[in-house]
């Protein structure tokens, strides 16, 4: 009797282990055939940035060049013939008459060189007129006609060199102006070449400066030139000189204005500023917080596309002040990124919420 309770006790074992077993291998062979649930991930929320629409201007550019004012005229007189200052007409400062003469020299033989010349060319030219006779009448051989006529040419040009070397004695002003310097005294030997004054036209002033050359293909003659003074004043011209090459060691272009002074003002040599007016456009005026560089160096602006995604616009700066900025580049119409455009990049999905007022970005 107890030998049949254990075998049936075995037997109620080995029949749970077989259930087991069972059910273990059911589970396994449901995990390899079942394919399991995928979690689904919540959608992540757009990051909120906040907007504004920004809307073309009328805008009237400019370029700013520092120079300096030069006279319209000067130019340094030399002497065209030696002799002595035996005269000093005008003074320093003065303003001088075109044509003005500016101090004499002493004529020494000249005068009676001269009359000699005149008188010798009066004979040659009754020589001329007698030969001119005998000739007609073959009473006078070709060649010794000629050889007349050669001498009173001669004679003819001493006399105009001893006229202009008579002329040279009293040296003129080449145009009206001041002058500057001088460079002689009474009783000054001079010899050809050598400086006597100077003289400056101050009535037009020029005012040179140098263009960089990215900026040169801006500029074109007859443009309109507002120029400051350092001590506020200011003046009016216009563009009279571009040039064609620019300067091998800086790579700029050299510019002149002509500057009208009809006060003629002592501005010549003085340091100016040079605000060349550009041809009217539009351009966009917005806080020069709002811009910020890409991964590649470029300057730009950051704003919302229809689609909601952050787009990058490169821009190009015309002028700044305290402000803020007018810059070129970006839609007529663009919806700018004014707060929260340091956290997101090109591309990227956001909520904007417009403002009325632009803040930080």
């Amino acid at each position: 009797m107890p030998a049949k309770k254990t075998l049936s006790l075995l037997l109620a074992l080995v029949l749970l282990l077989l259930l087991v077993i069972w059910m273990i291998s059911g589970d396994l062979l449901s995990s390899q055939t079942e394919a399991p649930e995928r979690e689904v991930p919540e959608e992540a929320s757009a990051f909120r940035v906040e907007t504004r629409w920004l809307e073309a201007e009328p805008f009237a550019p400019s370029l700013t060049l520092q120079g300096q004012l030069h006279p319209w005229q000067t130019l340094e007189i030399n002497a065209e013939t030696s002799g002595r200052v035996n005269q000093l007409l005008v003074e320093e400062g003065e303003y001088l008459q075109k044509g003005q003469v500016l101090l004499a020299l002493d004529e020494d033989t000249r005068p009676a060189q001269l009359a000699r010349l005149q008188a010798e060319v009066a004979t040659r030219q009754a020589e001329v007129t007698a030969a001119e006779r005998l000739r007609t009448a073959n009473h006078l051989a070709k060649t010794e006609y000629l050889r007349l006529k050669a001498s009173l040419l001669q004679v003819q040009a001493e006399l105009e060199a001893m006229q202009l070397d008579i002329r040279h004695t009293r040296p003129r002003a080449p145009f009206a102006g001041y002058l500057e310097e001088k460079h002689v005294e009474l009783g000054s030997s001079v010899q050809p070449g050598q400086t006597l004054a100077r003289v400056v036209n101050i009535k037009q002033l020029k005012a040179e400066a140098r263009v960089p050359q990215q900026s040169i293909h801006q500029l074109q003659l007859g443009q309109p030139v507002t120029l400051e003074l350092l001590d506020g004043r200011q003046l009016q011209g216009q563009i009279s000189f571009i040039a064609q090459q620019a300067e091998s060691a800086t790579r700029s272009f050299r510019i002149q204005a002509k500057v009208d002074n009809p006060e003629q003002q002592r501005l010549a040599g003085a340091s100016t500023s040079l605000r060349i007016h550009l041809p009217a456009t539009t351009a966009h005026y917005l806080s020069a917080s709002l811009l910020s560089l890409d991964e590649a160096g470029r300057l730009g602006v950051k704003q919302v596309d229809e689609n909601n995604r952050v787009v990058f616009t490169p821009i190009q700066l015309l002028s700044s002040d305290t402000r803020g900025a007018w810059v070129s580049g970006l839609p007529v119409r663009a919806q700018v990124i004014t707060l929260g455009g340091g956290f997101v990049h090109a591309g990227d999905q956001v909520e904007p919420v417009v403002t009325d007022a632009s803040g930080e970005g």
